[in-house]
């Protein structure tokens, strides 16, 4: 019996790095489904349950982080594995990310293949 790909959803607000996400990591085979808001990720997710979402810290009105809060305090997304994506690689921010309940932290830019290995590390985690 074959498994279907694992379900990514990925919040990021500049199209360019969500379709080199989506990109990189439908080429490793995942199935990604992209967001360009906090409240567009947020109303899928009322809707689905990914097996991991990605969500960008710096985003146009609610913040990654604030997302990231709401969905660990929800019943449905408290063991949901996210990994937070972004170019702001201040060591609080990383520290307030973990302490909030992210899986691991990818820095912009990063490389197809370093994207898909943290997204696989995750995924084994949960």
């Amino acid at each position: 019996m074959l498994l279907a790909p694992p379900l990514i959803f990925v919040a990021d607000d500049d199209a360019v790095t969500l379709e080199l996400v989506q990109i990189s990591l439908e080429h490793e085979g995942f199935v990604v489904r992209g967001f360009a808001s906090v409240a567009a990720v947020q109303a899928a997710l009322a809707r689905e349950t990914p097996a991991l979402l990605m969500l960008d810290v710096r985003m146009p009105g609610e913040s990654g982080l604030d997302a990231l809060r709401a969905i660990k305090d929800s019943p449905n997304g408290k063991d949901l594995p996210v990994l937070m994506l972004t170019g702001d690689g201040r060591l609080d921010r990383i520290v307030q990310a973990m302490q909030l309940g992210a899986a691991g932290y990818v820095m912009k830019p990063f490389q197809g293949r370093q994207l898909a290995d943290r997204v696989r590390e995750a995924l084994a985690i949960a």
